[in-house]
């Protein structure tokens, strides 16, 4: 929930930033400030990892077969079926002829991938250890195995890729749904926060995840989510779009004058 929370708050604060101008590039100057920021709030949050993870690890818990069912259906929604099933949707809204959702689903695809590869370039140095395998088991949060988070698989867990590919993928569907029908934003965005919110609870449940790895996998998946879609709605001509959706750029040449200059752009549709 506290993860829910944060990413819905930075989603909007840059989707404002966006709305008021924003920048000609990708990454902006106040990413820093931004990924500080939640930095910190990770750390913080780390001071009550054990507590959570003991949480869920109560028997009475892990016997109960609802909280199970939950986390066993929900591990499966990550990086891998979030992709496959964006570039599926992205097929069959193109061979239909569907072009909103063709968008939604290239956007929300690039933003799962993004968010897939930043968070394995995060973690394979920290090598942080999985609560399950912690020494102590579920206590020690803040064991490292500096570069080890690429050959084992028990020392990745900060931040969960979970996380950030659910988190990419709603961001980018309630981003694009706001631009196009705002007052829709009300029914979307609970819905699809609370099902990307899923996957991290499946990954402290199971003991795989600690909440600060959620967390900050959340930061992850809600920024490129967002800055996906802002970027690709102020530069329609970009390549990405042009490649996968075939619009863009207008066949011909355009003469635009300007103060002091004129500009003469020659684009060609494909």
């Amino acid at each position: 929930m506290t993860a829910l929370i944060a990413v819905m708050i930075a989603s909007n604060a840059l989707r404002a930033a966006s709305a008021q101008g924003g920048s000609q590039t990708f990454f902006r100057s106040t990413d820093v400030a931004w990924t500080a920021a939640f930095t910190l709030a990770s750390y913080g949050l780390s001071r009550f990892d054990p507590a959570i993870a003991k949480y869920f690890q109560e028997p009475s818990r892990q016997r109960n077969r609802t909280m199970r069912k939950l986390a066993q259906g929900f591990t499966h929604l990550q990086e891998t079926t979030l992709t496959i099933g964006g570039i599926a949707t992205y097929g069959i809204a193109r061979l239909a002829k569907a072009p909103t959702v063709e968008t939604v689903a290239l956007h929300a695809t690039e933003g799962i991938v993004a968010a897939s590869l930043t968070s394995q370039v995060i973690r394979g140095p920290l090598g942080r250890a999985r609560p399950k395998d912690a020494s102590p088991i579920f206590e020690d949060q803040y064991e490292f195995h500096w570069f080890n988070g690429f050959r084992h698989f028990q020392y990745r867990a900060f931040p969960s890729i979970h996380s950030s590919s659910g988190f990419a993928a709603a961001t980018a569907v309630v981003s694009e749904i706001h631009r196009r029908s705002p007052g829709a934003t009300w029914y979307v965005a609970p819905v699809a926060y609370v099902l990307a919110a899923g996957p991290g609870y499946s990954r402290m449940y199971l003991g795989q995840h600690w909440a600060s790895d959620v967390l900050m996998g959340a930061f992850i998946g809600g920024f490129y989510g967002q800055r996906i879609v802002d970027y690709a709605h102020s530069h329609p001509d970009n390549r990405v779009d042009r490649l996968f959706l075939g619009r863009g750029l207008t066949s011909g040449t355009t003469i635009v004058p300007g103060r002091g200059r004129i500009t003469i752009t020659f684009g060609r549709q494909f």
